[in-house]
């Protein structure tokens, strides 16, 4: 028997904001690109502010560079800290993506201090509760990082992270942006493990 619960169809990246996902799980994404049919659905462009208009051609670049097809690339039109608002619209919009994908593992944002992370990954719990979930770690917002999944990167992979982070040219000054945070996160997440880089993630539910 072989335990793989991401299975051979479609890996789904759920993220609020473009640059969520590539922070959480951006090596795991080059790791799988040459296994697994990739999908990732931000549900809001973040394009309230005038100083966001590049983000969705960031993100796209960024997501090309680790792997993931353009027309795999998925936007939703939900505002930005405004989610709680708009939850059964999310959930519905949710669903229509799960009978067009049909994942069968999906990654999702922590239930940490940001607001729309805490709706995108409660609803994402209620519409997908029929398969493998984990929550990635965004470092900036977590709760807590009592991760229990540990994914080991090859120094190829963080450095495909780190040019995929460097797309963001909006975000260029935030210290959480920055090469040598990438790196410090992904080294001290394995420190336990002896793992020189990785990424953690929190199991929901793991099918088999």
């Amino acid at each position: 028997m072989k335990l793989d619960f991401i299975k051979k169809g479609p890996v789904l990246f759920i993220g609020c904001h473009p640059d969520d996902i590539e922070l959480g799980c951006g090596g795991l994404i080059n790791k799988l690109k040459n296994e697994n049919e990739i999908y990732v659905l931000n549900l809001s462009k973040n394009l309230d502010q005038p100083v966001h208009k590049n983000l969705v051609i960031e993100s796209k670049k960024s997501l090309k560079i680790l792997g993931v097809k353009e027309n795999n690339i998925i936007f939703g039109d939900f505002k930005s800290r405004e989610f709680s608002y708009q939850r059964q619209e999310i959930v519905d919009y949710l669903w229509q993506i799960k009978k067009k994908i049909k994942p069968t593992c999906i990654f999702i944002t922590p239930f940490d201090l940001h607001q729309d992370h805490q709706v995108c990954n409660m609803e994402s719990k209620r519409v997908f509760r029929e398969n493998s979930i984990l929550e990635y770690d965004l470092v900036r917002s977590s709760l807590d990082r009592n991760h229990s999944i540990f994914v080991k990167l090859t120094k190829k992979e963080l450095e495909a992270k780190i040019k995929a982070l460097k797309q963001y040219n909006t975000h260029s000054k935030k210290n959480y942006f920055k090469k040598q945070a990438i790196t410090s996160i992904a080294q001290s997440s394995g420190i336990k493990q002896g793992l020189d880089f990785c990424e953690i993630f929190k199991p929901v539910s793991i099918i088999f």
